[in-house]
């Protein structure tokens, strides 16, 4: 198992605990296992771990910590509509962003129903070629095949307009 990776805190004061005020530093710390991936990929494939660690104000000392949690995130997936492969670096390929996507295919076919990309990689984008060549201006079929870590599958098919 990889080492967490703190993503971020929050901090909450003050607060009341059975009716006494009680100044309270909340740090809630955001633990992500993660697996192959970068913890910053688009695709988080792993669960989130937390964890609450209170702190007395003005006291270093841990006075309370909470059991840690573990919470699976729902699966999504977001497909753009259109893309620019022209060489500007804005919009340059087409590809899904999404998270706790644990098995996924994307397919997309020229208008002849010919498989012009193929991928089983949520990071792999298509770059607007076929065979080394740009393909023409125009709509593209795309299908998706995608389940998450609890289990629940996804299939998603729609058009991709590619603009030269």
């Amino acid at each position: 198992m990889n080492d967490p990776v703190i993503l971020g805190s929050l901090f909450w004061y003050p607060t009341f605990i059975m009716n006494r005020k009680i100044k309270l530093l909340i740090v809630l710390t955001v633990l992500i296992l993660v697996g192959k991936e970068s913890a910053f990929s688009q695709s988080v494939q792993s669960s989130r771990k937390y964890r609450v660690i209170a702190y007395k104000a003005g006291n270093p000392e841990i006075t309370s910590m909470s059991n840690e949690t573990e919470v699976i995130p729902t699966m999504y997936i977001y497909v753009p509509n259109s893309f620019t492969p022209n060489g500007d670096g804005l919009n340059d390929t087409f590809g899904i962003s999404g998270e706790a996507i644990q098995t996924f295919s994307l397919r997309i076919f020229n208008r002849w129903g010919d498989i012009i990309f193929e991928t089983n990689n949520t990071n792999d984008k298509w770059n607007g070629t076929f065979k080394g060549q740009k393909v023409p201006m125009g709509s593209y079929v795309y299908k998706i095949f995608a389940s998450g870590l609890t289990g629940k599958k996804v299939q998603k098919e729609g058009t991709i307009t590619l603009v030269n």
